[in-house]
């Protein structure tokens, strides 16, 4: 029964991870150059069985976002930053420790254009290989767990969006949003802690 649970979760393909909550404050003085503007960030998860093994599968992870305006008036030039977060499988599982790592950490420039319709830009992909056992015999691995993601003018830096589907991170930063530009500045290969009062 184990082995065909793990099979059968194998093929799901999946949005998101947990409810995401978006802050868009465009500044007052910015609201000329950034009309009605619209954000949907996203992350596209797929799972799949490794070849001769009865545990061990692969997720591959593609970010993207959705950017609109008023689609009669221009939009300036923006830059969106994407940071996937991923959890330790082995941590989790056999030793019982909550452990994250930084997947990725991207940042897109945005070009200004004439009228602000729907655009979609892609993040570069990744890869990860993990243990699906969710008991004591996990052998290790990483898999997606959540998303950061900041839109900001491109030649302010302010910034003009901000969402995460990471709970403690989302309940931390409505009551201290000094942590929303500090949380867009992980890099790659970084240990992610969500104790975010130290």
């Amino acid at each position: 029964m184990k082995r065909l649970s793990v099979l059968l979760m194998a093929t799901a393909a999946l949005l998101l991870t947990g409810v995401a909550s978006a802050q868009t404050s465009v500044p007052a003085s910015l609201q000329q150059k950034f009309p009605a503007l619209r954000v949907q960030p996203k992350v596209g998860t797929k799972r799949d069985t490794v070849k001769g093994s009865y545990y061990e599968q692969t997720m591959h992870i593609s970010p993207s976002v959705v950017v609109e305006g008023a689609a009669t008036q221009a939009q300036g030039a923006m830059e969106a930053t994407m940071i996937v977060i991923a959890m330790d499988t082995e941590a989790k599982y056999k030793e019982r420790r909550e452990v994250y790592k930084v997947l990725s950490s991207e940042t897109l420039p945005i070009p200004a254009v004439d009228k602000a319709t729907k655009r979609e830009f892609e993040f570069k992909p990744s890869k990860t290989r993990f243990d699906a056992y969710k008991d004591a015999s996990n052998v290790g691995g990483l898999v997606y767990k959540w998303y950061i993601f900041g839109l900001r003018d491109a030649d302010t830096k302010q910034l003009l969006h901000f969402e995460t589907n990471c709970p403690a991170l989302e309940k931390f930063a409505s009551s201290n949003p000094e942590t929303r530009d500090k949380s867009l500045g992980y890099k790659g290969g970084a240990q992610f802690d969500t104790n975010f009062k130290k």
